[in-house]
């Protein structure tokens, strides 16, 4: 079971799409925007899927990059200090 609060404002808005769409009841619309979710995940294009890793793979070059930088900087202060 899963609870979760909305507003008036946002039940009310619940409710009427509810009406508009034909689902009786509000923990019915939830329900299947949770299953759509779910389902619209498991079923996400591979492309979408490559970029994300790619996004990921530069994060973590770029992480790499900056402690190199703070190395050769460190190196340099020191040379220049001694």
């Amino acid at each position: 079971m899963i609870s979760f609060r909305l507003s008036p404002e946002e039940y009310d808005g619940f409710a009427k799409l509810c009406s508009e769409r034909g689902v009786r009841r509000v923990s019915d619309m939830a329900r299947i925007a949770l299953q759509n979710l779910i389902a619209a995940e498991r079923q996400s294009d591979p492309l979408s899927m490559e970029v994300r890793d790619l996004r990921s793979q530069l994060h973590a070059m770029a992480n790499v990059l900056d402690r190199i930088s703070h190395i050769v900087e460190g190196r340099n202060a020191s040379n220049a200090g001694g």
